[in-house]
């Protein structure tokens, strides 16, 4: 039974359209019809589906039994690595994630954060509502995960997917590579994270976490971009060169 994968809720009845690359395939591969069963796969769900109309550029399921969880867990095509600002600053960023469609935000107290750990868990309810209050204000499919906030360095026992594209963002005298470059020479079916550090960079020995994890540093050209907009420009980059946006 062939599997597809939907990028948001669903349950029992809905109906359902596979994303354009998925409809793209089956149409041109003629080897599925209207009343076939198919497997529908989301973030947390699996599902039991029967194709119920083939247009010209589209294909419509409809959701006829929960098959139960997801088999493995769920890697998001693009995950921010935030240094944690002020309460307005991060804000704007989590509202903006929603729209661009950030998959997910990893906030993180570096040596210069402007926010601690402790005092940012207590706005995490709050972060969820913005992007509850986003989502459906954006009419995104699916909401942002947002984690609790961590410690960087915690970074090195987080979940990172291996094959995975992993860039950093600095201004540091170190080897720094062009957004450019890393995006020509990369597979851009990987999922992607990015991390970006405060207004006043990262220090030293945050620079050695990001190194032991393997990720490449970044620069960008021409104007300088705040914190809370940088994570946002690229991840958008990204998303189009994926073909996401």
């Amino acid at each position: 039974m062939r599997k597809f994968f939907v990028r948001h809720k669903l349950s029992v009845d809905n109906i359902t359209h596979l994303s354009d690359s998925d409809s793209k395939i089956v149409i041109a591969e003629k080897v599925l019809k209207v009343e076939d069963p198919i497997e529908v796969e989301t973030y947390e769900k699996r599902y039991l589906a029967q194709i119920i109309d083939i247009k010209k550029n589209s294909v419509e399921a409809m959701i006829l039994e929960e098959l139960g969880d997801r088999e493995s867990e769920y890697i998001p095509s693009i995950t921010i690595i935030q240094s944690l600002s002020n309460d307005s600053k991060f804000n704007f960023f989590i509202e903006k994630s929603v729209e661009v469609g950030i998959e997910k935000i990893i906030p993180v107290e570096s040596q210069y954060s402007l926010k601690t750990k402790n005092k940012a868990t207590r706005d995490w309810g709050y972060w969820n509502k913005l992007v509850r209050d986003a989502t459906e204000q954006s009419r995104n499919i699916f909401p942002t995960i947002i984690e609790k906030p961590i410690f960087l360095k915690e970074l090195n026992s987080y979940a990172i997917a291996k094959d995975s594209i992993k860039i950093c963002l600095a201004t540091e005298a170190i080897d720094l590579r062009s957004l450019e470059d890393v995006i020509s020479s990369s597979d851009l079916s990987k999922p992607v994270y990015i991390a970006i550090g405060p207004e006043k960079g990262w220090s030293p020995s945050d620079l050695e976490v990001f190194k032991n994890l393997n990720f490449q540093f970044i620069k960008l050209k021409g104007n300088i971009l705040r914190t809370e907009t940088t994570g946002l420009v690229i991840s958008s980059i990204f998303k189009y060169m994926k073909g996401e946006i």
